[in-house]
């Protein structure tokens, strides 16, 4: 697929969400090829399996055995310091609770911001995952920051399965009502081959992003 063909494709799915959002008020939705939805356990599937082709970390299962591997993988990495939004009391109680794991210590998005030198993960709850291609999607609605996602050497996003869905059009339509100022589509770690077509990661973003399903 060309990269024309590609954004014919998205914009194709944009227009199909927004017709969708139209139809639940009132308008008519148009028609796109029908097909049974995937059962929630087939989507789930799905998005680790695109999510890991991409590059990404995932993890589920019980969560004892998942801060002890979080914890590892974070080491590894080399990372020292974590960071989280204020209002975000899941990913508070995550990067919390990991801290006997490293030893790590807390800081914040605003020192992050002002250059620490401490190698750095950032943790965020997510708004959707999209099966299909094995997106996390962040917004700021309700003014929330996306820097975890952004500055952060490594990125953990706390994704609810129930959140997960199988299409594109599908998280375009969950925002159509109250559409926010940024949203970041994160599948896998940040790439660029700018520079003399030489692939490097974490050039423009995280190096690293594991996504908790939980």
């Amino acid at each position: 697929m060309t990269p024309t063909d590609e954004r014919e494709l998205l914009l194709r799915r944009v227009r199909s969400a927004v017709g969708k959002h139209g139809a639940e008020a009132g308008g008519a939705a148009p028609a796109e090829g029908a097909r049974n939805p995937l059962a929630e356990d087939e989507r789930l599937d799905l998005f680790e399996r695109m999510f890991l082709s991409a590059g990404g970390v995932i993890f589920r299962g019980p969560m004892e055995k998942v801060m002890s591997d979080l914890g590892e993988i974070l080491r590894t990495e080399g990372v020292a310091a974590l960071f989280f939004p204020e209002d975000d009391a899941s990913a508070r109680e995550i990067a919390e609770a990991l801290v006997p794991f490293g030893p790590f210590h807390l800081t914040t998005g605003a020192e992050v911001r002002g250059g620490s030198p401490a190698v750095t993960a950032g943790f965020r709850s997510a708004e959707a995952g999209i099966a299909e291609t094995g997106t996390v999607v962040e917004t700021s609605a309700g003014g929330r920051t996306l820097l975890p996602g952004l500055l952060a050497d490594v990125h953990v996003s706390l994704l609810p399965a129930s959140s997960v869905v199988e299409r594109m059009d599908e998280a375009l339509a969950a925002l159509a009502a109250g559409p926010p100022r940024n949203i970041s589509f994160l599948s896998g770690p940040s790439k660029s081959a700018d520079i003399e077509q030489t692939l490097a990661v974490g050039a423009h973003g995280p190096r690293k992003v594991i996504v908790l399903l939980v």
